[in-house]
């Protein structure tokens, strides 16, 4: 294998050494007085760390940057679902108001009044709902569920949150009275 790779390395060199744009060069090159030589090195150095750079480093810079901001948006995320984790306690809560009217309705109706259009929700068992929400607000969807938990005595089974862009999230939640 060494020896096909060295093969090709002094193919190579041939046929670049026996190029006519190769010869030609070398002679411009040759002819040039001492300065005019030590100038065009001069300038493609400078040209070859101008390509680097555009290449290779800026490139480089530019993920990075990327690659920050969207941890930054990720952490905020990450921070905000934390700060409001207490709301999802599994504990039952107690309520001193008992729910009046059916599960439906009392979700449905305080949804309504937090802007929030349920996609989609089926009777679960006696006395349970399951619930979608797609590309809602985090901050409505967040003080729905504190309202159905605290004032409405509904509480919360299972939820899954998904994000969908900045501020707006998916949600699938089985609620039971």
């Amino acid at each position: 294998m060494a020896e096909f790779i060295e093969r090709i390395k002094e193919q190579g060199k041939q046929q670049l050494l026996s190029s006519s744009l190769y010869q030609n060069g070398v002679s411009w090159y040759a002819g040039l007085a001492s300065r005019d030589q030590f100038m065009v090195k001069g300038l493609s150095a400078i040209v070859v760390i101008a390509l680097l750079f555009v290449w290779i480093w800026q490139p480089s810079i530019d993920a990075n940057k990327k690659a920050s901001q969207k941890f930054q948006s990720e952490l905020s995320f990450h921070n905000k679902l934390k700060e409001n984790a207490f709301l999802f306690s599994t504990g039952k809560v107690i309520s001193s108001s008992s729910p009046s009217g059916s599960i439906l309705s009392i979700v449905n109706n305080s949804a309504k009044a937090k802007n929030i259009v349920l996609k989609r929700f089926e009777p679960e068992g006696q006395d349970g709902l399951r619930v979608w929400l797609d590309k809602a607000n985090f901050n409505s969807v967040i003080d729905w569920l504190e309202i159905l938990e605290s004032q409405k005595g509904i509480n919360i089974e299972q939820i899954s949150i998904d994000k969908v862009s900045p501020g707006l999230v998916n949600l699938r939640a089985v609620l039971k009275s």
